[in-house]
Formats: structure tokens, C-alpha cells, sequence
């Protein structure tokens, strides 16, 4: 498990999906359901949030595409502030730039050297054993 969380921006992606389920809980609580029929920017808060924690669950599982995905999310913490009652009351959308900056500045561990005597490849060496340096 500890190697799968270190091979991805974990803690990038939870916290976005986090973010996202925080602005999806205030229309819950407030019964916005018949809201949505009503007015379009409720119904923008829900297609926000679960895009939001959808983005988190790709994260997680396409850490290839980290770059993009983080400025997706920043980009939809951006817009939670003017649909989603002022960004989740600010706690939402601070947790979306928070988790999607992470995401975007994540890179993998390069993999590890192999040790100091040790040659990297078996065609380094010639044949004899010894490195020939410059010698005919």
C-alpha cells in the first residue's frame, strides 16, 4: 500500500475529492434537491462538486495526467466560489487549490542508482574485467 501511495500524488487527490464532497454536502444538508429543477446554478454546485471528486478519483488512479488534472481542479476551486455558495464557505475551495497545487507540483521518485562499485550495465566492462580507459 505505502509503495501504490508513493507511485501518484495520494495526498493531492484526496484532498481534492475531500474538497469535492465538502461542496457537495451543503446542498445535501440544505434539501437543494427541488432547487435544481428551479435554478440552473444549483444545479451547477452539484455538477461542480462531482467533477471535483471525480477528478480526485483520476488522480489517484491516472497519475500520468497529474499536470493536467490539478489545473482542472484549481481552475473548478475558481468557479466553486461564485456557484457553490462562496467556494463551500471558503473551506472547499481552499481545500481544491490546496490538493490540485500538490498534484501539480508532484513528481515521481526516480528510480534508485545502482551502488557505487557496482557497474550499471553488464556491457560497460570489457571482457578481460578491467575498464580500459583510453588504452589499446
Amino acid at each position: 500500500m505505502k509503495s501504490w501511495r508513493r507511485s501518484r500524488p495520494f495526498w493531492g487527490g484526496l484532498i481534492i475529492v475531500v474538497a469535492g464532497v465538502e461542496l457537495l454536502s451543503i446542498p445535501f444538508t440544505l434539501d437543494a434537491i427541488t432547487l435544481i429543477i428551479r435554478s440552473p446554478q444549483a444545479g451547477l454546485t452539484y455538477l461542480l462538486s462531482i467533477t471535483m471528486i471525480m477528478v480526485g478519483l483520476l488522480i489517484l488512479f491516472q497519475p500520468a495526467q497529474r499536470v493536467f488534472l490539478g489545473v482542472v481542479a484549481i481552475l473548478l476551486s475558481i468557479m466553486s466560489v461564485i456557484y457553490a455558495n462562496i467556494g463551500g464557505f471558503l473551506i472547499g475551495m481552499i481545500l481544491g487549490l490546496l490538493g490540485g497545487a500538490l498534484t501539480a507540483a508532484w513528481t515521481p521518485i526516480p528510480e534508485a542508482d545502482p551502488p557505487a562499485g557496482a557497474p550499471a550495465d553488464r556491457h560497460e566492462l570489457p571482457a578481460d574485467g578491467h575498464a580500459a580507459m583510453g588504452e589499446s
